[in-house]
């Protein structure tokens, strides 16, 4: 008998679920195993066969010893081993007005982040596309110059190289460059790179007619 302070079977399941983020219907097709069935494991209806238990470890890629490990505090979900890189002076570069962004590492698709690198040379809010709005957050990094980060519901924040902002892109928002010399940042949306090119949002749909 499993005892009371080890998960059973049916929880490290659901758990496991969770990581994969795989509904019961999901499991069902990546294993072979009927939803019913599955879903009467979760519930402590019914037991697998060590047979059943293989093939549900084989379709989700993982292993037995993992499923049943005590020591762990959950299943261990392998490495999706997914990986790309930008070399310097590659990417993807769209120009908006006097801003110009190199989105990184996009051969990757399905990324949860998307990250690029901005030039800006826009002086002063007017000179700027106006306060952009889109799903997701957003992190920005100061790697050159200093930056005016203009928000829909703060008094512009002034950040210096080294200094950085996080914030929510669905608030409208513009970077301005502040001094003599052009803003250089590394920003990285949680936005999904799709939407970013195709426009989502009505703002961001008009900033496709400046891509080089």
């Amino acid at each position: 008998m499993v005892g009371a302070a080890t998960p059973n079977l049916g929880a490290r399941l659901r758990r496991l679920r969770a990581k994969l983020r795989m509904s019961i219907a999901d499991v069902s097709a990546a294993t072979g195993i009927a939803k019913s069935t599955l879903s009467r494991v979760e519930n402590d209806q019914l037991s697998l066969t060590y047979a059943k238990l293989l093939q549900l470890c084989k379709g989700l890629h993982i292993d037995i010893a993992e499923l049943f490990s005590s020591s762990a505090t959950g299943p261990t979900v392998l490495p999706s081993a997914r990986r790309t890189f930008t070399a310097p002076g590659e990417g993807s570069t769209v120009i908006i007005g006097t801003q110009a962004y190199n989105y990184l590492c996009t051969e990757l698709a399905g990324k949860k982040m998307t990250p690029m690198m901005g030039v800006i040379h826009s002086r002063n809010l007017e000179e700027t596309n106006g306060l952009l709005k889109h799903e997701g957050e957003e992190f920005t990094f100061v790697v050159e110059g200093r930056m005016a980060l203009h928000t829909e519901f703060y008094e512009p924040l002034i950040l210096d190289v080294g200094g950085s902002v996080y914030f929510d892109s669905t608030m409208g928002h513009a970077y301005v460059s502040v001094g003599n010399v052009p803003l250089k940042m590394l920003c990285v949306c949680t936005t999904p790179e799709p939407a970013l090119h195709q426009g989502g949002s009505a703002t961001l749909e008009k900033s496709k007619s400046w891509k080089s």
